[in-house]
């Protein structure tokens, strides 16, 4: 059974209607008596419903025009901007890592009022980089030969035959730097040639990386420890030396100041007597080395003949010791004329 309100409606319109229709045949006469008044008033009556059916029907012409319409140019924009739905952020997530979809589809109204990020770059900044591997070696690794052109293989050929940049063990100072400064991302750069600095840009095996807050607590906690100036610090240390030591007095010093003067000349000395040395160059042109040589090998053939002597004696007395001291005299009367 329809609401009421429905039924009051309807009986509205059809008073209205049949007021309209008396309205028309308002003033004639014979409405009742004569047939052809009769006629000329059901005549109006059809008239003015048919006209009611007539709007009513263009209106809903007209509405289902434009509701066509509507649904053409919904079509239209879901083909070219198509529904967008905000994503959803996990728990615990900052919005402001994740990039805002209608931003990114150009349909963002809010700026900066809107919750997530507007920086098309964000996606690329939120992965984290390998603080503990150089890049540098991966991209070697991926970079073989199927990749190359003619100018890439030949760089790589001169590079090889010439003396390329070799990687050292050392971690480079700036990245160092850089990561306990919180600078180093995907856009660091070395300052020692970028790309080409031969330290590595990875950190050391145990290496801890402190937060800034660690940081600041570590400053916070050196600036709050006390400050011992020089003469409390010189009044410390003397109160822990013991009490058998030499005073110092001018005569003490003056004694220690001599020795220490005469042990610092003595190693100039030394040290000059070492730079005195001649170069091999230098001995050969002056002469003395071929001096000194004959020198040491008339020594030795001397102390050999002096040795054989010896022991000749020894085992074989007198005798033989004159017969040898005869070829020795010959020997080195030979020498002597050679």
């Amino acid at each position: 059974m329809p609401p009421k309100k429905n039924q009051e409606n309807q009986k509205n319109k059809a008073n209205k209607r049949t007021q309209k229709a008396e309205d028309k045949t308002f003033g004639l006469k014979n409405k009742n008596k004569s047939k052809k008044v009769q006629n000329f008033v059901k005549q109006v009556e059809a008239q003015t419903a048919n006209s009611n059916a007539n709007k009513r029907a263009e209106v809903e012409k007209a509405r289902r025009a434009a509701e066509k319409k509507a649904a053409e140019d919904a079509k239209r924009d879901a083909l070219i901007n198509p529904i967008i739905q905000q994503q959803k952020v996990p728990f615990g997530v900052d919005p402001k890592t994740v990039l805002c979809a209608f931003f990114k589809a150009g349909q963002c109204t809010k700026g900066n009022k809107c919750k997530f990020s507007h920086d098309l770059e964000i996606g690329r900044k939120v992965s984290k980089k390998d603080l503990y591997t150089d890049d540098r070696a991966k991209e070697k690794e991926q970079d073989t030969m199927d990749k190359w052109d003619e100018e890439k293989l030949r760089q790589v050929i001169t590079s090889k035959h010439g003396n390329p940049i070799t990687m050292t063990d050392i971690v480079c100072k700036y990245f160092i730097e850089a990561v306990e400064n919180g600078k180093y991302g995907w856009f660091w750069e070395c300052p020692n040639g970028g790309k080409a600095c031969k330290y590595r840009h990875s950190l050391p095996s145990g290496f801890v990386l402190k937060t800034k807050e660690q940081r600041a607590a570590e400053k916070l906690a050196a600036a709050n420890q006390p400050v011992y100036t020089l003469e409390e610090f010189l009044e410390t240390e003397r109160f822990k030396l013991g009490k058998n030591l030499t005073p110092i007095t001018l005569e003490s010093f003056t004694e220690w100041k001599k020795k220490r003067d005469a042990k610092k000349k003595q190693d100039e000395d030394d040290k000059n007597k070492k730079t005195k040395v001649l170069s091999g160059k230098q001995l050969l042109l002056s002469g003395k080395f071929v001096e000194e040589e004959d020198e040491e090998e008339d020594a030795s053939d001397a102390w050999d003949m002096e040795d054989l002597k010896r022991r000749v004696e020894e085992s074989s007395g007198e005798n033989t010791t004159e017969s040898f001291g005869g070829r020795d005299d010959e020997a080195e009367t030979e020498k002597v004329e050679a």
